[in-house]
């Protein structure tokens, strides 16, 4: 059963989102019954909110899964990330943030019993990290494919013990996953034999194509610096300790093939570090996505390079492991510009580009109709006219392909 979430109108980021009798609509209520934890879980899921696009009918996103439920943050952030008409810097995405039933049990990797950092009561039903990662894999992202318009390109960010599972996504479900963001993650877990296990799987690994931000909160008393906080053994220094030396094993070590960042937050401390560190992170983790376009060189006619924005998404595609066209609009915009330049073959490939790859949209061929229109071949353009007709039933078309007669 899906229920919509709907919130205030007095949000000042309300623009953003789809507006219904007064409510803000920012997603739904989803649940799935899982076999592997026994029990029925509930996740909040965001769809993008965007103006349907001429060109891409069937759009896919890439997915955003977010662990403790953490939904409104990282919804706003994803939709000012790739809001807005023209933005054509970062993906639209999909959100789907899980709430917990039992939270250590299912962020926790292995049992342990060790109270040094967490009271032994907590510890109890610890050590069911390999299920809830079942889960992840086998049930809740088949369910999440199968109802929503996915792309195959999964993010996956936790804090504090669900940035321990992560760390464990990445190192034991990494084909689960394209991208990870670990928020101040429990590296101390069970005595540190977990970061010892983290060491020596990304030591052993191939991480083509993947992606960790790691950002570190500032839980050291203020007696310590980074420098000589890692040589302390006191128990209160271990969270801080065990996260600056996963973090220098990674920098010392260039794991293979891993895209790798991480920050120190001196500002924030454990519990408050999870948005200014989502607002990061999820721009690191796409920083390969936009592209510099040489707009003023671009439209000088002698200009070479007009395989620039082909072989930009060519890269983004190999990012993100399935074909991502350049925006139907974005090339639209640049032959339009080419014509008006009267730049007519150069505007030509363009257009006949955007019929390359959204030939299932009307756009493409009306756009190639006044092509040739521009041109005074009327029965080439009445031809592409004719063919987006068979895509689009509409009066405008019509009156272009009457007044050709």
């Amino acid at each position: 059963m899906k229920l919509i979430i709907i919130i205030s109108l007095s949000f000042l980021f309300a623009t953003s989102f789809g507006q219904t009798d007064n409510k803000i609509i920012i997603g739904s209520i989803d649940s799935i019954y899982s076999n592997t934890l026994k029990e029925s879980r509930k996740v909040f899921v965001h769809l993008p909110m965007t103006e349907p696009d001429d060109y891409l009918l069937n759009p896919k996103y890439p997915v955003v899964y977010v662990l403790d439920g953490d939904f409104l943050p990282v919804v706003t952030i994803v939709e000012k990330l790739s809001g807005g008409s023209g933005n054509f810097a970062y993906p639209k995405m999909i959100v789907v943030a899980i709430t917990n039933t039992d939270r250590t049990r299912d962020f926790t990797p292995t049992h342990s019993t060790d109270g040094t950092v967490m009271p032994s009561f907590l510890l109890e039903t610890s050590g069911g990290g390999s299920n809830f990662n079942i889960f992840l894999e086998r049930e809740l992202i088949p369910y999440i494919d199968a109802h929503y318009p996915t792309a195959p390109y999964r993010v996956l960010v936790g804090h504090s013990l669900g940035g321990l599972t992560v760390i464990d996504n990445l190192i034991n479900q990494k084909n689960v996953f394209n991208a990870f963001i670990a928020i101040d993650p429990s590296m101390w877990w069970d005595k540190l034999n977990f970061l010892k296990q983290t060491q020596q799987a990304l030591q052993k690994n191939l991480f083509a194509n993947k992606t960790l931000y790691l950002a570190i909160a500032n839980t050291m008393d203020k007696k310590f610096t980074l420098q000589t906080v890692v040589k302390n053994k006191s128990p209160n220094t271990l969270p801080i300790r065990s996260i600056l030396q996963l973090d220098q094993f990674i920098k010392r070590n260039k794991i293979n093939g891993l895209i790798y960042k991480s920050k120190y937050y001196s500002d924030y401390d454990h519990g408050s570090i999870p948005l200014i560190a989502e607002n990061e992170g999820l721009p690191f983790v796409f920083n390969f996505y936009g592209i510099n376009f040489p707009f003023p060189e671009f439209f000088n006619p002698t200009f070479k390079n007009d395989d620039t924005l082909i072989n930009h998404y060519k890269m983004v595609s190999n990012r993100m492991g399935y074909k991502v066209s350049p925006p139907g609009e974005l090339v639209d915009a640049i032959a339009h510009q080419l014509m008006d330049m009267k730049q007519l073959d150069r505007a030509y490939k363009y257009y006949q580009l955007n019929v390359k790859n959204y030939s299932e949209s009307y756009m493409p061929y009306y756009r190639m109709g006044e092509y040739y229109e521009s041109k005074g071949d009327k029965i080439k353009a009445k031809e592409f006219y004719h063919k987006a007709l068979t895509l689009k039933d509409s009066s405008d078309i019509r009156a272009k392909i009457e007044s050709l007669k």
